[in-house]
């Protein structure tokens, strides 16, 4: 018996009245479970992307106060955007799935939000299964929001590919997966250290950017072969930042880089405390916070632990 059904996606003949065949909707599923894996550490990832410099990578020239200390040339990097590229791709595919699953939700009247305890039992299947009970037991136990967002739609997929949107659904997900799967696989990345700014024999300055690994305790200019202390380097591009605005996650990720493990939830907590205030709110009405005044708290609570433990 021959159908004149294809899948919308790979144009092979379905058997029966779903718009997407199984075989798409399985390599679906496996972005997914991807996405259930490494959700959680997609955050961590960017962090080590944090790079303290415009979009070129150079210094920008910034008037300071008579005796205020300036970098050669007077130039200094502009502090805490990020690898724009890997911040901006992660956000949009965790985006992606949050919005599909609310979707689901919506379109079917089961909550995609699933608190309470992760009651079994659970059918044993080592793969990806499709029972919907299955689904909400591993959705609640799972702490990343997005990783619960997959789970979910991991357990409504064989509804989707029944629904005209399943071609669309199956696509957006699949490339959401793909591309937190690439951030966070991504080799590990050397952390951005500021251009060199070592006068030259010709009366020149070299702007050639260095890049440091994390436990290299000096770091060499490939152009002029000038050797800079790491320490110092981080000790420098901390006080450039201390008068940054940005939101939580930013400043965490930034310092976690630089510093110390700092959290989106810690900056959050000092500024529900009164510890730190917002002065303002970004483009996305985000709080943003003053970095020194996050830096100065987090310092404070190391201190104290530190007395605690002695």
């Amino acid at each position: 018996m021959t159908s004149d059904t294809t899948c919308d996606l790979c144009g092979e003949p379905v058997r029966d009245t779903a718009y997407v065949c199984p075989r798409c909707t399985a390599d679906t599923a496996r972005y997914l479970t991807d996405v259930v894996k490494v959700a959680s550490e997609v955050e961590t990832t960017v962090a080590r992307l944090a790079r303290y410099s415009d979009r070129h990578g150079r210094g920008v020239p910034e008037e300071r106060e008579p005796g205020e200390e300036k970098m050669p040339n007077g130039l200094r990097p502009t502090p805490l955007p990020f690898e724009p590229g890997a911040r901006q791709r992660g956000d949009l595919a965790m985006n992606d799935i949050v919005t599909w699953a609310r979707h689901v939700a919506e379109t079917r009247g089961v909550p995609a939000t699933l608190p309470g305890p992760a009651f079994g039992p659970l059918c044993g299947s080592q793969g990806v299964c499709r029972h919907e009970s299955c689904s909400v037991i591993h959705a609640r136990s799972v702490p990343h929001p997005v990783a619960r967002a997959a789970t979910y739609l991991l357990g409504n997929l064989e509804w989707l590919r029944y629904r005209r949107e399943a071609e669309e659904a199956m696509t957006v997900l699949s490339a959401a997966g793909a591309t937190l799967v690439r951030i966070v696989d991504a080799p590990p990345p050397l952390w951005y250290a500021g251009p060199c700014y070592t006068l030259q024999d010709d009366g020149g300055t070299c702007m050639e950017e260095l890049y440091a690994r994390t436990d290299d305790g000096t770091v060499k200019c490939p152009a002029c072969k000038q050797r800079h202390d790491v320490f110092e380097r981080r000790v420098w591009l901390l006080r450039e930042a201390d008068d940054v605005l940005a939101h939580a996650s930013l400043i965490a990720a930034a310092l976690t880089v630089l510093d110390r493990k700092v959290t989106s939830s810690m900056v959050r907590n000092y500024a529900d405390r009164g510890r730190i205030q917002a002065r303002g709110v970004d483009e996305r009405g985000r709080p943003v916070y003053r970095v020194g005044d996050v830096r100065a708290v987090v310092a404070e609570v190391a201190r104290r632990s530190t007395s605690v433990a002695a």
